[in-house]
């Protein structure tokens, strides 16, 4: 007979581990609808990058397939626009995570204070066991890619001179030799699929989060709820 899985998430926790008068259960929504968002524009993602990669490989490769160039361009903009797209919602994702946290533990944060680095402090994270789990977004170098990525486009991105709106690498061929610009094209191509690798990086990673937390809050909460009614007695 096959072993019953214990494999639980977070849009399963009965709703007697939601504490009363708070917006554990609303922040749980917005968690979750976050989540489906981050699945569609990723899949935005890679599919915009793979017409990316193949318009560049074609640039310099005799395929049988010339690229028009306004058709580069337009397919790089619909891919950007895509990458900017999930960098914003998974930041949003993990400010949801927060709040959603901050509720139903709950840690007692409000306003400004419900943040990355208080709720990364609080004694009940500890105690949940969930300090390793929401540490990833400040120890993995590729979640906090994604989470800088935002940063940088919400203050100072477009007001980098350096910066190519096409994602064009800036070493750019001089002599323009085919080895050179071969290269470049090359270089271009990666700028694109390490940018869609870690959006599908990161969407692998939230599954992963909601997978590993829901049994540690349903842990804590019985574990609150015993500690208080012993503290009554």
């Amino acid at each position: 007979m096959a072993k019953k899985s214990n494999c639980i998430h977070i849009q399963d926790i009965p709703k007697k581990y939601f504490p009363r008068n708070t917006k554990a259960k609303e922040c749980l929504k917005e968690m979750i609808r976050m989540m489906n968002t981050l699945v569609y524009t990723n899949k935005q993602v890679q599919h915009g990058a793979q017409i990316c990669i193949f318009n560049i490989k074609s640039i310099h490769t005799r395929n049988g397939f010339v690229p028009h160039p306004p058709d580069v361009f337009d397919a790089l903009v619909n891919f950007v626009y895509h990458y900017e797209n999930y960098c914003f919602r998974a930041y949003c994702f993990r400010e949801k995570m927060l709040l959603f946290l901050n509720e139903i533990l709950p840690l007692n944060y409000n306003g400004n204070d419900i943040n990355i680095k208080n709720v990364i402090n609080h004694p009940f994270i500890k105690q949940a066991k969930l300090l390793s789990t929401i540490k990833k977004f400040e120890t993995n170098k590729n979640l906090k890619k994604i989470i800088e990525e935002r940063n940088t486009l919400t203050h100072k991105l477009y007001y980098n001179i350096n910066f190519d709106h096409y994602l064009r690498p800036q070493n750019r061929p001089i002599k323009k030799s085919k080895k050179e610009f071969k290269e470049w094209c090359e270089d271009w191509k990666n700028e694109i699929s390490n940018r869609a690798e870690l959006t599908n990086i990161f969407t692998h990673a939230i599954f992963s989060i909601n997978h590993d937390m829901a049994p540690k809050i349903i842990k804590f909460r019985d574990f609150f709820k015993s500690f208080k009614n012993t503290g009554k007695k």
